[in-house]
């Protein structure tokens, strides 16, 4: 061997021992760590799947959608629903009693009315056609100058008839409107701007076409009233034993002003007699 070449041998030998030798626990650290990666990069690749991923992204997104549904959903409902409230007030007046008249009521009779009102001039025509619907009660006075009643007992065909005169029959104005059922349509001219005013007229209209009507169909009544009317005077007989139960009787009803020919005999409870 050349003497260059074994110097060389002799400075790597050197270098070789002054390097330290690998422990064999540097080479078992090392794998377990190696390991530890794979293992976890594994369970990692298994919760982050694409569908994962995808699902992850998706959520927040339906989450929004839905919260944005919910929104539009209450916005609509507080411009399309409103919210009604109702206050009433009454102011408490006198009480007094009916010792004037102390009217019974023997008869009610249901009303409808249908009327128009028009209003011409020379810049158009107006109209408010209504309908509107109610109750007339009639009765007969029980006190007062006016109550003026008389009872008498004649006998007619082997019957016995207990004939009251009872006072004038009267209608209870004013008549009882329905409100719920008051229809006005108004239409004004080209020219006219009075719809509000002849809808207020037609509403002031209605109550005293309504007490007119009730006075002109009382004579209808009349039969209601009179049953009503020996209904009524029944009660007292029953308790007479000349004309309780056992007895052949009738009751005759009469008004101020009618004849005995005008009205019908009357048998509370059982049938009417001519």
């Amino acid at each position: 061997m050349s003497p260059g070449n074994a110097g060389e041998e002799d400075i790597l030998e050197i270098i070789d021992q002054r390097r330290p030798s690998s422990h064999p626990l540097k080479y078992i650290v090392g794998g377990v760590v190696a390991l530890a990666f794979v293992i976890c990069g594994y369970r990692l690749m298994l919760h982050f799947t694409p569908r994962a991923v995808v699902g992850a992204v998706s959520s927040p997104l339906e989450k929004s959608a839905a919260l944005t549904g919910r929104f539009l959903e209450h916005l609509g409902q507080l411009v399309t629903q409103s919210r009604v409230t109702k206050t009433t007030e009454i102011e408490i007046g006198r009480v007094t009693g009916m010792e004037k008249v102390g009217p019974l009521i023997v008869a009610k009779q249901d009303l409808a009315v249908r009327f128009t009102n028009v209003d011409e001039h020379i810049f158009g025509t107006s109209t408010a056609e209504v309908r509107a619907a109610g109750q007339a009660n009639y009765f007969v006075p029980l006190l007062g100058p006016a109550a003026v009643w008389k009872i008498e007992a004649i006998e007619k065909n082997g019957v016995r008839v207990c004939v009251v005169h009872a006072p004038a029959l009267h209608v209870l104005t004013p008549v009882n409107v329905d409100t719920r059922r008051i229809e006005v349509r108004t239409t004004t001219g080209a020219f006219r701007s009075n719809q509000q005013e002849m809808t207020d007229a037609a509403l002031a209209d209605i109550t005293p076409r309504l007490n007119q009507e009730a006075r002109l169909r009382e004579p209808e009544v009349r039969a209601a009233a009179r049953k009503t009317i020996a209904a009524f005077v029944k009660t007292w007989l029953e308790g007479d034993r000349n004309w309780g139960p056992g007895h052949n009787n009738a009751i005759q009803v009469l008004f101020s002003g009618e004849t005995g020919a005008e009205a019908d005999f009357v048998i509370p409870g059982f049938y009417d007699q001519p």
